[in-house]
């Protein structure tokens, strides 16, 4: 807490527009999945839409399928077609989960200079890419065909079930638009750049600063273990795992704690307020009228 008092003003407005400029990363990429229907989402309506979708996901736990669907109906009641707006969802996902893997990846290269690789972090690292790879690969593969019977045998999960019928909706001509889920993935990317950016900022800016490289490192860690988890948000499991990660690469306990906490509340407890205000008017009265002419300009 003596730490957090003498937070660096500076340090902290750095931090907290480099969170800002994840949610603006998040819209574009949305506006991107839109051209090529010819249709441009305006940043007014993109942010604010970003924001809500995060207390969606947030709010009801469900592997991101509540936040999907959110999207999806969000950009129904702006005048987007279901089949456009469910191919938003699945290059946004194929994307979240390539760039995910791939920023794994590469923390894990960073670490391996410095540390010791556990067999814990590397079968964690080993399922995640696997599962992330699972999800692109049906993604792609069953964009815009319908469903046979008895595809799904046995028991079957209602959140697959709506993931599923997601992925079946889009269009295929944009989800397998090789320039849109390009630049998606390096969307993604740049968020978790960004995000790693802003833990290196909050402890420079409680007086424990450390390389970027190897902050960037302990971030994906730490989101590996919070994916991997079962706490909503991974509560409890992402802290814990970046103090620890941090720990590892020689930033100070007191240090790690305080930057990790600061993290929280810029990146998830922050957020929530807005969130939840633009979700209920999306879902009230904004959502539900037509769209205005403005809302949406075609090209």
């Amino acid at each position: 807490m003596a730490l957090v008092e003498r937070a660096q003003p500076a340090w902290l407005m750095l931090a907290l527009v480099l969170q800002a400029a994840t949610y603006a990363t998040q819209s574009r990429l949305w506006q991107v999945a839109l051209s090529p229907a010819r249709i441009r989402l305006p940043m007014s309506d993109a942010y604010p839409l970003s924001l809500a979708k995060l207390f969606v996901d947030q709010a009801l736990p469900s592997v991101g399928v509540s936040g999907n669907l959110f999207l999806v109906r969000s950009l129904v009641a702006r005048g987007v077609s279901r089949g456009l707006a469910m191919s938003v969802v699945v290059v946004d996902t194929a994307a979240f989960y390539t760039a995910y893997a791939a920023a794994v990846a590469l923390a894990l290269l960073a670490l391996f200079r410095t540390i010791v690789l556990t067999p814990l972090l590397l079968g964690s690292a080993a399922l995640l890419i696997a599962l992330a790879s699972a999800v692109v690969i049906i993604a792609f593969a069953i964009s815009g065909r319908p469903a046979r019977p008895g595809h799904l045998p046995g028991p079957r999960s209602v959140t697959l079930e709506r993931a599923m019928h997601l992925f079946r909706e889009a269009d295929p001509g944009v989800v397998r638009n090789r320039r849109v889920v390009t630049q998606g993935i390096v969307f993604h990317f740049s968020v978790a750049i960004m995000d790693a950016m802003t833990l290196w900022a909050l402890l420079a800016a409680v007086g424990t600063p450390a390389r970027l490289d190897l902050v960037f490192a302990a971030f994906m860690v730490a989101s590996l273990f919070r994916s991997l988890g079962v706490m909503p948000g991974g509560m409890g499991t992402f802290e814990a795992s970046a103090v620890a990660a941090l720990g590892v690469i020689g930033v100070p306990l007191a240090g790690a704690l305080a930057g990790t906490l600061l993290f929280r509340g810029l990146s998830f407890w922050l957020p929530m307020l807005p969130g939840l205000v633009l979700s209920r008017r999306m879902n009230g009265s904004t959502a539900l009228r037509p769209p205005a002419p403005q809302s949406i300009r075609r090209w």
